[in-house]
């Protein structure tokens, strides 16, 4: 902050008149047995010629009531106007462990805390002093003075200690920030990103959202949110948040390589070399599309299934997988009760697979007009499947219309096929 706003709103502690001060008796009551005493006291405190004779009396007063919050005022205000603002802070601070409430005190300690440019402090004691006097809004404006000048030097100091890589300190720095204005969203995001540089994913994700229940979410919140999920093992809700992303037109391609790349972990596990040689094959087996389905669509080994006798398969490492898809009737084994693991995936297998896993799960079919093709008529027993891929965007037509039934498939193009179709899952979830 420049020295000129500081000097626009910076103002020095200014006595007012003692005449003008409010009577410690109009927010304390004083006991029968020392109003006479204590009148005396105030009635010299207002004239300001005996101001030794004063605070000696005041302290006969304490000695018969050890708390008599009136009297502690009282010397208060002497301190105020010998200047000795030490001893009238401390006092006012006696008033207020008997007291809490106490608006005198509240107000003080609050101005003297503003005089020395303690703009945390002087908030502090301001927002106090509003809850029990609702009636100075020149407190309100002075609080609001406050706030600005107490974040504005804190935030000031955590840049710099986050430019010198002071990570805790910069921490520290902005969650005192936050002591002053807690509902501030844009506090809650800058610690949130911070918190991120230091990997505390659980704290960065809790200030993250508080900034974007506060506020409009901005792209930067939201992408902070969906990496503390990523790291947290989250990978389904940081999805979630990026595919919110995309659809706004803001993506964060290196976040989302990072999403995949989990996903494709949390999947494979033990086998994530199995999956990268299926992305990177230029054609894929029964077999591969079999592991691939289950993997991306864990479901399919919930659903019903209609176990059947497949005589070439013990030996395959996806035999679960093959079992599932034929039990529950995404791929037909062949007519001598074999699967042929290793054989070559056609395209209409795979469009069959498609269309039988989105009924499967629910998925409801394009309204769409059908999609000429070169290469298939509608009295073709696979024209309905293949219709159902083309409307949904799994599986294209080449470039002459044709959608070549009995052609390869390739590693690229199955996974795809399968992540199109967790995508209009998501979107259905949503």
């Amino acid at each position: 902050m420049n020295l000129l706003l500081i000097a626009l709103l910076f103002q020095s502690l200014v006595l007012p008149p003692r005449i003008s001060l409010e009577n410690p008796s109009a927010v304390t009551d004083v006991p029968k047995q020392l109003k006479k005493d204590y009148d005396k006291v105030w009635a010299r405190f207002l004239l300001g010629k005996e101001d030794a004779k004063v605070v000696s009396d005041a302290d006969k007063l304490l000695k018969k009531q050890k708390t008599f919050v009136p009297a502690m005022v009282v010397e208060a205000y002497i301190d105020l106007y010998r200047g000795d603002a030490a001893d009238a802070e401390r006092k006012f601070g006696d008033v207020l462990a008997q007291n809490p409430s106490h608006r005198i005190a509240l107000y003080y300690v609050g101005e003297l805390a503003y005089a020395r440019n303690d703009f945390g402090r002087a908030n502090e004691f301001y927002t106090r002093l509003l809850v029990v006097d609702k009636t100075r809004p020149e407190i309100e404006i002075k609080r609001q003075k406050t706030l600005l000048l107490s974040t504005d030097n804190v935030l000031q100091a955590a840049a710099r200690a986050e430019a010198e890589g002071r990570l805790p300190d910069a921490e520290g720095l902005y969650r005192k920030a936050l002591d002053v204005a807690p509902a501030e969203p844009v506090l809650h995001e800058r610690l949130g990103e911070l918190l991120l540089k230091q990997k505390k994913w659980d704290d960065a994700l809790t200030q993250l959202r508080r900034a974007i229940e506060l506020a409009d979410p901005t792209d930067e919140a939201q992408r902070g949110v969906a990496e503390a999920l990523m790291n947290l093992g989250r990978t389904e809700e940081a999805r979630n948040v990026l595919d919110r992303l995309r659809q706004s037109g803001s993506r964060d391609e290196g976040l989302e390589h990072q999403v995949a790349e989990l996903e494709d972990l949390g999947r494979w596990g033990s086998d994530i070399a199995r999956f990268r040689a299926i992305l990177a094959a230029s054609t894929v087996n029964r077999e591969q599309i079999a592991a691939t389905l289950v993997r991306y669509f864990p479901q399919i080994m919930e659903t019903h299934q209609n176990p059947q006798v497949i005589t070439d398969i013990q030996n395959s490492w996806a035999s679960s997988e093959i079992q599932a898809v034929v039990g529950s009737g995404l791929l037909d084994p062949l007519p001598n009760h074999t699967f042929q693991p290793a054989r070559t995936l056609t395209r209409s297998e795979l469009a069959v697979a498609m269309a039988r896993l989105s009924r499967l799960l629910s998925v409801k079919p394009p309204d769409a007009p059908p999609i000429p093709t070169n290469d298939l008529t509608s009295g073709n027993a696979l024209y309905r499947e293949v219709q159902l891929v083309l409307a949904y965007g799994f599986m294209m037509l080449d470039d002459a219309g044709n959608f070549g039934l009995n052609g390869p498939v390739s590693g690229e193009e199955a996974v795809s096929t399968a992540e199109k179709l967790l995508g209009l899952l998501h979107e259905k979830s949503n």
